[in-house]
């Protein structure tokens, strides 16, 4: 039986099995959920850890997730081994099912210059993709679908509803890439939520389930990265996060791990004992000033990473 939803189906009378939310009462099931942030920020990044942990049942920033049949990705940007990828492979999850458009040799990108056709082509894309009943699908980044114009509110707003049923029709749910707008230089004049800085009509944050944002240490003027997310049913909730030695997300300590694997290198690997003075000489081209320095050896001396010599002297710790 063929249908107005792209593809050929069973009628809407045939049972369905109930959909499970991946998060219950943050990512919901049947919906479209966002993350937004600035470019080059590193959402993908952040995408492809929630999707390893989605798909080994961890716990999400103190959430358990339900079981999730499978996770499938269309990548809509770049390559995709120069790019989501090699985020992927670094989080675990090489193996995802995925559909990058920019790979596609037999997809012709004017089919795209029909904009009302494209939540259509969407689906085309994810159908690809094969996922069964109750799967999550990612969507990077999901602006090439909403309509042609970000800032028409109505056909944001359309091309929302218009995913959503198709979504369901399909019993799946989407996560969503989705870029924020460009930061005023003056502070005073910045969005009052990190929510609202995301690109275009308010009717893709209206129309959605649930924004999550990540904002970057230039925004914040902090030494780490926050994540929020923001749903309709549940209050916001703000996580401090860093990035480790692969670029990945985790919980911030602190001190952060990339500056922590620098502050390192400036040990002899073998173990040679070094000031403190010089270290701060040596720290000042990172650049790093004095303060975080001594924050940052005594997180690597209670890591057990360098030892305190004597007064004002540590050596690097070498494994044998």
């Amino acid at each position: 039986m063929a249908d107005d939803l792209g593809t050929i189906r069973a009628p809407l009378s045939t049972p369905r099995p109930l959909l499970v939310s991946p998060i219950p009462l943050i990512i919901p099931a049947g919906g479209i959920s966002l993350l937004a942030g600035a470019p080059g920020i590193g959402k993908t990044a952040l995408i492809a850890t929630l999707a390893r942990d989605l798909r080994d049942g961890r716990p999400i920033f103190g959430h358990q997730p339900a079981p999730v049949p499978a996770i499938g990705i269309v990548s809509a940007d770049r390559g995709w081994a120069e790019g989501a990828g090699e985020w992927f492979k670094r989080a675990g999850y090489p193996e995802i099912r995925y559909y990058s458009l920019t790979d596609d040799p037999h997809f012709n990108p004017k089919r795209l210059r029909k904009k009302w056709d494209r939540t259509d082509l969407l689906m085309e894309f994810i159908d690809r993709l094969e996922l069964p009943w109750g799967a999550l699908v990612i969507v990077d980044p999901i602006a090439l679908f909403l309509g042609g114009n970000l800032l028409d509110y109505d056909g944001c707003a359309v091309a929302c509803l218009e995913l959503r049923r198709l979504l369901q029709y399909r019993g799946l749910t989407l996560i969503a890439t989705a870029h924020s707008a460009k930061l005023r230089a003056d502070k005073k004049e910045r969005y009052l939520r990190l929510q609202d800085q995301i690109l275009g009509s308010t009717a893709i944050f209206g129309f959605t389930d649930t924004q999550m944002y990540l904002a970057s240490p230039a925004e914040l003027g902090k030494d780490y990265y926050m994540f929020l997310w923001h749903s309709h049913v549940t209050v916001p909730e703000t996580f401090c996060l860093e990035r480790d030695e692969q670029g990945l997300f985790v919980p911030y300590t602190g001190v952060d791990l990339g500056t922590q694997a620098r502050v390192l290198n400036l040990f002899p690997p073998d173990g040679t004992e070094v000031t403190f003075g010089a270290l701060v000489e040596l720290a000042e081209a990172l650049p790093l000033k004095r303060r975080q320095l001594k924050n940052v050896l005594e997180q690597l001396l209670a890591d057990g990473r360098i030892e305190h010599v004597k007064h004002g002297c540590y050596r690097r710790i070498v494994l044998q």
